[in-house]
């Protein structure tokens, strides 16, 4: 097969202009848009707290100079960060496993057998974000001071405004992984085959529902971990909190400890996502 010569004087053919949309411009200035958006307060946070050169001395031969993780050092030596780091991760892990104790069987049960309760339970678990965090405590504490006071002076009292405050979140992202697995054929095949209905929730839905688990976990988790305002309501002493009274006092360290709090966070969520793609499982969460 023979290759025609190109004509002698002549360049490579031009290909024609693409012309770009404006839908096209439109979204990636909105991308950009919103990437400055994020990113400049993380660069603005990260200079105050790791850089030790004043901003009116800030030019370019400043820029790189005067950056140090001592100020960081100093916020993790302090003892009652990790008092407060474990109250938080022990709120966050109860108000998980109640959140899923509630929602996973009634997200099942709508998608199995009563369709039209999921719109109700869409409803329901949006109404901890009508009421106000105010108004909420205010209700329970007139409620169980007079009832049980040792309940508001627990910080585990705190658990079920968080498994409340992260209803939304959980309820969405299993009725999401249901729908993707078509759950309802699954068990109808299942029990056709003669499983019972332990064999269809251990060994069918379960697995199944695994991403869409840890997904709820991992919202639940970093909404409790950075929720300020019942911790603060209640007067409990929380991650938050602590961070909130601890940044006064010491502005630098603080903020250095914020940022680094953040950036664990958006690791650890970003390696749990990781894992299950390299399982084949995706993580799916429409309409959050």
């Amino acid at each position: 097969m023979s290759v025609p010569n190109r004509p002698a004087g002549r360049g490579t053919a031009r290909r024609p202009a693409v012309r770009r949309s404006p839908v096209h411009w439109f979204r990636w200035t909105y991308l950009v848009a919103l990437g400055l958006f994020f990113a400049v307060p993380q660069l603005a946070m990260a200079r105050f707290a790791f850089q030790n050169v004043p901003v009116a001395l800030l030019d370019r031969t400043t820029l790189g100079t005067g950056w140090s993780l001592a100020r960081l050092g100093e916020a993790l030596a302090e003892p009652d960060l990790w008092a407060a780091a474990r109250v938080s991760l022990l709120l966050a892990g109860l108000a998980i496993v109640l959140n899923l104790a509630l929602l996973l069987p009634l997200a099942v049960l709508a998608e199995i057998r009563v369709p039209r309760l999921r719109a109700v339970l869409a409803g329901v678990t949006l109404l901890p974000w009508v009421v106000p965090p105010i108004a909420l405590v205010v209700g329970v504490a007139a409620t169980f001071r007079a009832v049980a006071p040792w309940f508001l002076a627990s910080p585990l009292s705190l658990v079920p405004f968080y498994a409340l405050w992260a209803m939304p979140f959980t309820y969405r992202a299993l009725d999401a992984g249901l729908r993707s697995i078509h759950a309802r054929t699954l068990v109808e095949a299942a029990r056709s085959l003669g499983a019972s209905w332990s064999t269809v929730l251990v060994r069918v839905l379960a697995p199944n529902l695994s991403a869409s688990v840890v997904a709820a976990c991992g919202l639940t988790g970093a909404l409790v971990l950075g929720e300020f305002a019942f911790a603060s309501l209640l007067l409990k002493d929380t991650l938050p909190t602590y961070l909130v009274s601890y940044q006064r006092g010491a502005p630098q360290a603080g903020m250095a400890l914020a940022l680094a709090l953040m950036v664990l966070t958006a690791l650890t969520l970003g390696g749990v996502v990781h894992l299950l793609r390299r399982r084949g499982l995706g993580v799916a969460t429409p309409g959050i």
